[in-house]
């Protein structure tokens, strides 16, 4: 909006709150609340006049027209927190941004010489926020054909950033240090930003995002000399105001029970500059303090006590090796750098209310959109776990897992968890086949990808990179094959994929159990595959032990195998006998080569121990079925000759 069109808006009225109420209502001619349209054009006029007081601020001064926008959008912050009080979910956020928009401005009042910081990282983020939110619970969310339309314009949006022309940055990274009290980890986290970053050049922006805290946070952030500080008087559990203000080509995201080490930033930098496809990076951790595989053993205690020894394990860990780079299907980002121009898209989603599976959603995007995801193995940070998101998920009645779960299938078409399309035992590929240069590999259903992962990063450990082949079955897990594949088949049955492949392939894998395969006959089928090895070539094939503990508990108490569905969803499912399937390849002609390689879990054996006092009654059971129990599934390897 123009200054004139401003000067219009505010013109001269009475200087009482009810002068400023009746400007306020006057375009709507009604003082018995606001509807949506009306709170719609406020916020797009509090945004436009943010534009504004921002431009003025930048050129040192706030005139009369700022200071009385600024009054005016103290009063619609006040009417919009009246209008969503008690309302959950969405409207909530909307709420606490209209406090801490109260409350910015008053700290405004109280401190004019701040106002360029407080407008520039509070009050104009605030405001961009909670119009973007609005907007998106008024105008997309309450339709389903909407909310399909938004979420394929993202996709398109996302996908296009491949092809998009440079763009020039002020900086090349912005950090954000997010921190919601425990300011003992805070302090121990920035301290370690600024003993092991260089900022001497003069290309990095430290944001320090203190959200919500009452423990000294905000008095510490503001200590800090040329630090950027943005202050949330109220927490907001997800926050994502701080898009607005980025300015670096990368954003990282750094918690507050993260601690730095030697060249974590320059480890991160090389990677992302290293493949324009690489959208989000990670490095490793502590294992005990993360899942999803990312994390590895160290040799020190997770106590403040114990920093000094993980800095001299980080110190001898943290040596540059891009063939310690893992490809991901999904990443879990106790601490990431991001492409800032995918930053700006991937904010979550608001249907994720609860903070969990929001990874998994990004994730999701991001693999979609044919953009890779790295876990650095060459670059060690600590994590203490659970500082920064624990507290305020603390205050979250219920069970969000499920209750989050449920939201991404909704969204998605399938399960967050049933799709990764990986295993445990991983490690078997390599004690059975060593990669080498130029071989290729053939994965079947491969969903999301965490096995075809697992079987990319050996090789690329060796210092090689195969060529990928998937074929998919299940149309749902289509879109899932672009980060990783250099090709795709798709078809019905494992015949057809025998029938369009030439063949040639060292590995012949699968992401979903044997039995999950559409198999027409089950050693026909294996033959066709087999006829697809190169010489010296292995299948090796996860197969599901139906007779396990934890298989037969399963059904017992649910009825249906260990399947993710919604209340109203029936499946059907196979089981392949295991027992008949081995004593048919030992037998066979030329599949007789082969290695089984089992996996138990642990958390399994309690109820092994269980269930064996009822086999025992029963003398017809085969010999192996108490050992059976505890196996939940096992590795088929199956052998081509070299010759």
């Amino acid at each position: 909006m123009r200054q004139d069109d401003w000067a219009e808006f505010i013109s001269a009225s009475p200087g009482t709150s009810a002068g400023r109420e009746l400007r306020l209502y006057a375009v709507y001619g009604s003082d018995d609340g606001l509807n949506q349209g009306q709170v719609r054009e406020l916020l797009a006029l509090s945004a436009e006049g943010m534009d504004y007081i921002a431009g003025m601020a930048e050129r040192g001064a706030l005139d009369d027209a700022s200071v009385e926008i600024l009054k005016q959008l103290r009063e619609i912050a006040v009417h919009i927190e009246t209008e969503t009080r008690a309302a959950e979910g969405i409207h909530r956020q909307i709420c606490l941004y209209a406090r801490n928009i109260q409350a910015s401005i008053d700290d405004l009042s109280a401190q004019p010489e701040l106002y360029e910081r407080i407008i520039r990282m509070e009050i104009r983020p605030f405001v961009l926020e909670m119009k973007r939110l609005w907007e998106l619970c008024t105008e997309v969310l309450p339709s389903e054909e909407k909310r399909a339309l938004y979420r394929a314009d993202v996709m398109e949006r996302v996908k296009a950033l491949h092809d998009a022309p440079p763009k020039v940055w002020r900086y090349d990274v912005s950090i954000v240090l997010l921190a919601y009290n425990k300011l003992e980890y805070t302090m121990r986290a920035l301290e370690s930003i600024l003993a092991y970053t260089d900022f001497s050049k003069g290309n990095i922006e430290l944001i320090l995002l203190n959200n919500g805290s009452d423990d000294g946070t905000r008095a510490y952030f503001e200590s800090i000399p040329h630090a950027k500080v943005m202050n949330l008087r109220h927490n907001i559990l997800g926050t994502y105001a701080y898009t607005h203000i980025l300015e670096g080509k990368y954003f990282v995201g750094f918690s507050n029970d993260v601690v730095a080490t030697p060249h974590w930033l320059e480890h991160l930098l090389a990677c992302m500059e290293s493949d324009a496809r690489i959208g989000t990076a990670v490095p490793t951790c502590n294992e005990g303090s993360i899942s999803n595989g990312q994390g590895i053993p160290v040799p020190y205690t997770n106590t403040f006590e114990g920093m000094a020894e993980m800095q001299r394990f980080a110190a001898a860990h943290n040596q540059l090796n891009p063939a310690l780079w893992e490809e991901h299907s999904q990443l879990m980002p106790f601490l990431h750098i991001v492409r800032c121009d995918l930053v700006r898209f991937c904010a979550a989603d608001p249907v994720f209310t609860r903070a969990e599976f929001v990874d998994d959603d990004l994730s999701t995007l991001l693999r979609r959109s044919g953009w890779r995801q790295l876990l650095l193995k060459d670059t060690f940070m600590h994590h203490f776990g659970g500082v920064t998101l624990g507290e305020g998920r603390r205050k979250v009645a219920g069970n969000a897992l499920d209750e989050m779960r449920r939201v991404y299938y909704k969204k998605w078409g399938m399960d967050a968890w049933d799709g990764r399309g990986g295993f445990p035992g991983a490690e078997v590929m390599e004690q059975w086949h060593t990669p080498s240069a130029n071989e290729s590999v053939l994965v079947l259903e491969p969903r999301f990808g965490d096995f075809a992962c697992e079987l990319f990063n050996s090789y690329r450990r060796g210092g090689f990179v195969p060529h990928m082949t998937a074929a998919v079955f299940d149309e749902r897990y289509l879109p899932d094959t672009g980060y990783l594949f250099d090709e795709t088949l798709t078809a019905t049955r494992v015949e057809e994929v025998a029938a369009q492949s030439e063949g040639g392939y060292n590995i012949i894998s699968a992401g979903c159990y044997l039995d999950e395969l559409p198999l027409k006959d089950v050693i026909a089928d294996l033959e066709r595959l087999y006829a697809l090895l190169a010489p010296g070539g292995m299948l090796l094939l996860p197969v599901r032990n139906a007779g396990s503990a934890y298989e037969l508990d399963y059904i017992l108490h649910k009825g249906l195998r260990d399947v993710y569905v919604l209340e109203n969803e029936v499946r059907s499912y196979v089981s392949i006998p295991y027992r008949q399937l081995l004593n048919a390849l030992h037998t066979h002609a030329f599949l007789h080569q082969l290695k089984t390689y089992s996996v138990i879990f642990r958390s399994d054996l309690p109820l092994t121990e269980r269930m064996k006092p009822l086999l025992r009654s029963n003398e017809h059971l085969p010999i192996d079925v108490e050992e059976s129990l505890s196996v939940r599934m096992f590795f088929l390897g199956i052998f081509r000759d070299a010759k």
